[in-house]
């Protein structure tokens, strides 16, 4: 009998873990791995080929693949982005604007609230398959008043309520639409300037699925460690019983690091690697890197260039660690 109890309890020990995802993608062996991936010449322009290429630099396929949709568009009309949305394994990250002012998108204009309705009918024709969409991405600099907070002087967005209403209008319509494939995504700057405006904005804990915000480093800011614990703090301070941020999954939707040296940039990856290897941040349960050219003031976020356009192999060399790393390899 002992011996039996013995075998039965190594094998349940050797058993693999159950590494399915549960119904808001949250894979419970490891976080999810994703990317924004534009500006390499080497390829064609498109979102499959720069989204491929990255994958190809680092050695993986990606989980989530991390696109925009301006205002004005349509969450998946681009056939690269489509194709991303319905590939096998991995899942699409939508940025979408309904607009650029947010109480055109609140419910009361004719011609918005059908363009509202026409993104829900394309999301839904991807039947089971789920996206993370979040809207008006990064808001806190397109708020243009809010109590006790400073704003951006040449910002057009509208107020935190405008914000909310925005949300919960989309939200309504995609429900009254039927759309059961979307997970909804509340995303930050992770800027003390406009620390204030993160409670102000939130839409509330029944719109929103996960919440994630930006992990940038700079000369003046390297350090990778504190700049992603300092929101994570943020929002535990925030989290009260009517608005608990500390319930959702949390997640890292943009990071890189710009205006650095190449030593600073490379140093950045290598912190990331020895946080994951410490298991420093286990409540994020995605990573997804801005393998992008930036835009001015912010240039050289490229994994494999530095700020000055220089090709930088070593830097996309740790990264590609970084995303091997078998933390974010588990279970694979």
């Amino acid at each position: 009998m002992a011996l039996c109890l013995a075998s039965a309890t190594t094998a349940s020990a050797a058993a693999p873990r159950d590494c399915t995802p549960d119904k808001l993608l949250v894979n419970p062996c490891r976080p999810l791995l994703g990317a924004r991936a534009t500006g390499y010449t080497e390829v064609g322009a498109g979102e499959r080929a720069q989204i491929e290429f990255h994958e190809q630099r680092i050695g993986r396929k990606l989980d989530v693949a991390h696109t925009f949709s301006p205002a004005g568009s349509l969450p998946l009309t681009n056939p690269d982005v489509r194709y991303l949305a319905q590939r096998a394994g991995t899942t699409l990250f939508q940025n979408w604007k309904a607009a650029d002012v947010w109480k055109d998108a609140g419910g009361g204009n004719a011609t918005v609230n059908a363009r509202i309705d026409k993104a829900a009918d394309n999301i839904k024709k991807l039947g089971d398959k789920k996206i993370f969409l979040t809207l008006h991405h990064e808001p806190e600099n397109d708020v243009t008043s809010a109590p006790g907070c400073k704003t951006k002087a040449d910002a057009i967005g509208g107020t935190p309520a405008e914000y909310r209403q925005m949300w919960a209008n989309v939200r309504a319509r995609f429900d009254a639409k039927g759309v059961s494939n979307v997970i909804w995504v509340m995303d930050y700057m992770n800027y003390p300037t406009w620390d204030c405006l993160v409670p102000q904005l939130y839409p509330g804990d029944k719109l929103v699925d996960w919440v994630m915000f930006n992990g940038y480093g700079a000369s003046w800011n390297p350090n990778f460690a504190a700049n992603i614990d300092r929101f994570q703090k943020l929002l535990e301070r925030n989290t009260t019983p009517t608005r608990q941020y500390t319930s959702k999954p949390w997640g890292i939707v943009e990071w890189g690091i710009t205006h650095a040296t190449p030593a600073e940039q490379r140093s950045y990856f290598q912190q990331a690697n020895a946080a994951l290897d410490a298991n420093r941040f286990p409540k994020l349960k995605l990573w997804m890197i801005f393998d992008s050219p930036g835009y001015e003031p912010f240039p050289g976020l490229r994994i494999r260039y530095d700020d000055a356009g220089n090709k930088d192999l070593g830097e996309e060399s740790l990264y590609r660690k970084f995303a091997n790393n078998p933390v974010m390899t588990a279970g694979l």
